[in-house]
């Protein structure tokens, strides 16, 4: 914001001190007239003769000088030689002017600083003054609207990092009030909504267990009446739904967590023998291979665990021998790449990041991935990184990579 306040400022005093400039040089040009005239020096001699003190110069003196002394261009020089009176200004605004006496001197009278020169300082004390005014009235303008909009945007930050009902403290008198207003009705509102859809979704998905809960101790009751493949859908039904309720009071969780979630300088090693040990026993026959190429790095521990976790439990679901878990860190980035050798993504890869977003598994039955793709989604996001889904090269299964800032 600071940014764009200096160059609004210096946009607006450029443009009035280009506009007023030009305007001066057209009336100078057109409406005012030429003054100038010359003086011969043998006449006004007497007069400074007599009026020595009088005579409103700085330093004035005549003398005579040698023709030779005097080094002027070819043009003056013929100037002289018609009886002109020329003059010769030096770069502190004092002037010279030489008159024929003879052959082979000069009349020299000066230094002079002329009224002309004084006035000319004043007029540039003037322009400065003027200038400088300006913009001081274009600065005591700007800077208000400026400072109430850097305060509007720090709370739109504060409010996207954490939705709190806000208030921006804009005065009435200010140009921007009404929009100030506006986003604090506009933030009450969000977070009411926010809050009556948590509120619901967390009714419903506790509420939800106790048909379930019947669900399946009707189908045990009735479990040697029916088929055995329609007593393994039912089951498999329940059991997803289960999975999906758990899912979504994680993510609920997670919403509330991901407001401390700092990044801190972790071990790695310590990270992936804790996953490692968590999957001894829920693997089966497939082999879950960790490797890095570091020892430590910066991310959350709590969140990024959770989000790995989902990964190694999406591939399990589809691998047939081998899931490789890979941190690496490259350039000041963190990668970790989860792939599988099972039958991997096709176009819909894309999709499958949002929730509740389903894919065929390997035995043709439905496989919900459910929130988990779209946690990690979200893990990722609170570590200011992206997540991307295609398929491993060498695995010919599906890999998906999670990138971040390797910093605080």
């Amino acid at each position: 914001m600071k940014f764009q306040f200096a160059r609004l400022y210096l946009l607006i005093v450029l443009i009035a001190s280009l506009v007023i400039f030009s305007f001066s040089e057209i009336y100078n040009n057109f409406f005012q007239d030429d003054m100038s005239y010359q003086i011969d020096i043998k006449q006004i001699l007497p007069y400074y003769t007599q009026s020595r003190g009088s005579i409103p110069y700085d330093n004035v003196k005549l003398k005579v000088v040698t023709a030779k002394s005097i080094i002027m261009p070819k043009h003056l020089s013929q100037l002289l030689a018609q009886g002109q009176i020329i003059k010769i200004a030096d770069e502190t605004g004092y002037e010279f002017y030489y008159q024929y006496l003879d052959k082979n001197n000069l009349y020299q009278f000066g230094p002079v600083l002329t009224k002309k020169a004084n006035e000319d300082n004043g007029e540039l004390y003037f322009v400065l003054l003027f200038y400088s005014a300006l913009a001081l009235l274009v600065l005591g303008f700007i800077w208000p609207l400026f400072k109430d909009l850097a305060k509007l945007q720090t709370k739109a930050l504060t409010f996207g990092e954490k939705l709190q009902p806000i208030s921006s403290d804009i005065s009435r008198s200010s140009n921007i009030y009404p929009l100030a207003n506006t986003f604090d009705k506009m933030s009450h509102q969000i977070v009411e909504t926010m809050q009556m859809h948590q509120d619901l979704s967390r009714t419903i998905a506790h509420e939800i267990r106790t048909p379930l809960a019947r669900m399946k101790f009707v189908s045990e009751l009735i479990s040697d009446d029916i088929d055995v493949e329609h007593q393994k859908r039912l089951k498999a039904d329940v059991d997803e739904i289960e999975q999906l309720m758990a899912e979504y009071l994680s993510f609920e969780r997670l919403e509330h967590e991901h407001y401390s979630m700092d990044k801190k300088l972790e071990n790695v090693t310590q990270f992936f023998n804790s996953l490692n040990e968590k999957y001894l026993y829920q693997k089966g026959s497939i082999s879950i291979d960790f490797s890095s190429n570091t020892t430590h790095a910066y991310f959350n521990r709590k969140g990024m665990d959770r989000a790995i976790q989902n990964l190694i439990n999406n591939a399990l679901r589809y691998a047939n021998t081998v899931i490789e878990v890979n941190f690496i860190v490259k350039d000041q980035m963190c990668f970790i790449v989860v792939a599988d050798d099972g039958t991997g993504v096709g176009k819909e890869a894309k999709k499958l990041i949002q929730p509740f977003i389903r894919k065929n598994s390997k035995d043709n039955n439905d496989t919900g991935y459910g929130l988990g793709l779209y946690i990690v989604r979200k893990i990722l996001i609170w570590h200011q990184g992206k997540l991307s889904l295609g398929n491993c090269s060498e695995l010919k299964g599906a890999k998906v990579t999670l990138s971040w800032p390797n910093q605080n």
